[in-house]
């Protein structure tokens, strides 16, 4: 999922609180270019007892295009 660490909605914290209040047990947090999240996350997760898989998506050039991976 992304938060608004990059191009999301949800601020990382809210993110988890919504996925906790849906039910979901374990989450993945793949912000692009950045982990700035990451710990704002961690700590919502920890609270809510929900797994955080942590990540980040990386933007890179491969023969002069833009590859998102």
């Amino acid at each position: 999922m992304h938060s608004s660490a990059s191009d999301g909605v949800l601020a990382p914290g809210a993110l988890v609180d919504l996925c906790a209040d849906k039910g979901i047990q374990i989450m993945a947090l793949t912000d692009h270019d950045t982990m700035g999240g990451i710990a704002e996350a961690k700590q919502a997760a920890a609270a809510r007892g929900v797994c955080l898989v942590p990540g980040a998506e990386f933007t890179c050039m491969w023969r002069r295009q833009f590859c998102i991976y």
